[in-house]
């Protein structure tokens, strides 16, 4: 594509995706007023931590919420509920949660271009140890940050459930099935974490074990909007296969898009560091790709640079970037093109009960090769 095309195609998907991000903020909004208005600020400091990172929640592209809820429309022909509208909302609610506990176990200081939860609390420490530097459990100031931040997680799930039991025109029987896949999403996404934290210690990753660590923990969320949408719509069980199918290889192409925005390795305007995954050692595609097709002199040089933390100097940064480009990117952009076209194949099997719906759908996966965050 050219400039202008990849500027085009943003646009697009811009424009159709723009009504179900102002859905879904007004439901999470709404959700968030009830919890508050439940939930008094008083004098304690742990009373204030939701509302310090209340920002946090209407920040992100709401892609799962627009899945779940295009995809009601694909299969039906119909509008969503206001029931659903809300009911769809767990997908966000339960992204959120895992971000807030990603972040304490990455240590990240910001999220969404804005300070992470855990940092955002330390804040409200008032030991008398409260001016050193917020390091994740090296300071009683630091676990209190973090504590509370694992509390909110917890309210922030709750919100999710509540976001299901409270869509009152939604048939119980489908409030039951939604709550069963929120259920059956914590057991996979808690593995593929797991396997995330054990591949940090790991100097090679086989690739095969990383695509199975990156379903758990990207596609699996991505699968829980798309059966969001089959459960919503009593849909066939081979239509729900295909909206799964297209879910799952969106996810992937999502995050191989992602991890080179994260290194720097493509044009990137992401919210965090475009060398956050340098510096960090990140065991992304990227990283695992390198290993394979690095000529031996070139890989040694890129161990050698690659996640140094503070020490990561800008030539370690243009060093490996360059690496990436020159042996690695090609591959990885034939794999993101790959599940792409899979993803279409997927899509192409459901009836276009709605075009506009279906439009979105195209989009979501025509933007992951230009994206820039």
């Amino acid at each position: 594509m050219t400039t202008s095309e990849d500027e085009s195609a943003e646009t697009s998907l811009e424009a159709l995706l723009r009504p179900y991000r102002e859905t879904s903020n007004a439901q999470i909004t709404a959700l968030w007023n009830e919890f508050a208005a439940a939930h008094p600020e008083s004098a304690f400091p742990s009373t204030k931590t939701m509302r310090r990172n209340a920002r946090l929640f209407l920040a992100g592209k709401r892609y799962r919420y627009a899945i779940a809820l295009a995809g009601y429309r694909l299969l039906t022909g119909e509008s969503p509920s206001r029931g659903l509208e809300r009911a769809g909302t767990w997908l966000e609610w339960y992204h959120l949660y895992t971000l807030f506990l990603d972040d304490i176990m990455d240590e990240d200081v910001r999220r969404r271009t804005l300070p992470s939860a855990w940092s955002t609390n330390a804040k409200l420490y008032r030991g008398p140890d409260a001016d050193r530097p917020a390091v994740a459990f090296r300071t009683r100031r630091h676990r209190y940050g973090i504590s509370q931040a694992i509390l909110d997680a917890l309210r922030i799930r709750s919100l999710a459930e509540h976001a299901i039991e409270g869509a009152g025109d939604l048939h119980p029987s489908v409030r039951l099935e939604l709550l069963s896949e929120l259920t059956a999403v914590d057991v996979v996404l808690s593995d593929g974490q797991g396997l995330d934290i054990d591949f940090e210690r790991m100097a090679k990753v086989p690739e095969e074990a990383y695509v199975r660590m990156s379903e758990a923990k990207t596609a699996r969320l991505y699968l829980g909007a798309a059966a969001t949408a089959a459960i919503a719509a009593r849909a066939s069980s081979e239509d729900r296969f295909a909206l799964e199918a297209y879910a799952r290889h969106f996810a992937i192409a999502f995050q191989d898009r992602d991890d080179l925005l994260g290194t720097g390795v493509v044009p990137s305007q992401i919210g965090g560091s475009s060398e956050g995954d340098i510096r960090q050692g990140k065991r992304t595609r990227l990283y695992v790709l390198a290993l394979e097709r690095l000529p031996l002199k070139d890989r040694a040089a890129f161990l050698r640079a690659y996640g140094r933390g503070p020490q990561t100097t800008k030539r370690d940064i243009a060093m490996v970037r360059e690496l990436l480009r020159r042996h690695v990117r090609s591959e990885m952009e034939s794999r993101i093109d790959a599940n792409l076209t899979a993803a279409k194949q997927a899509l192409s099997r459901l009836s276009a009960k709605d075009p506009e719906a279906r439009s979105l759908l195209e989009a979501l996966l025509d933007v992951q090769r230009v994206r820039v965050r």
